[in-house]
């Protein structure tokens, strides 16, 4: 999914089960947090599904 930081609006790919924290590549913003299963977006970013 793409991911939209709610700092500087830099729109970044993300998986959906991500094991790692996610950060913006702009701003050093955590984006999402994993969890047992999927990632927890960070409170404020958008984000859209991808389509195949």
């Amino acid at each position: 999914m793409d991911v939209k930081c709610q700092g500087c609006f830099n729109i970044t790919t993300v998986f959906s089960h991500s094991q790692t924290v996610v950060i913006c590549g702009n701003c050093q913003t955590v984006l999402c947090q994993p969890t047992g299963g999927r990632a927890r977006l960070t409170e404020g970013c958008s984000f859209r599904r991808k389509t195949d």
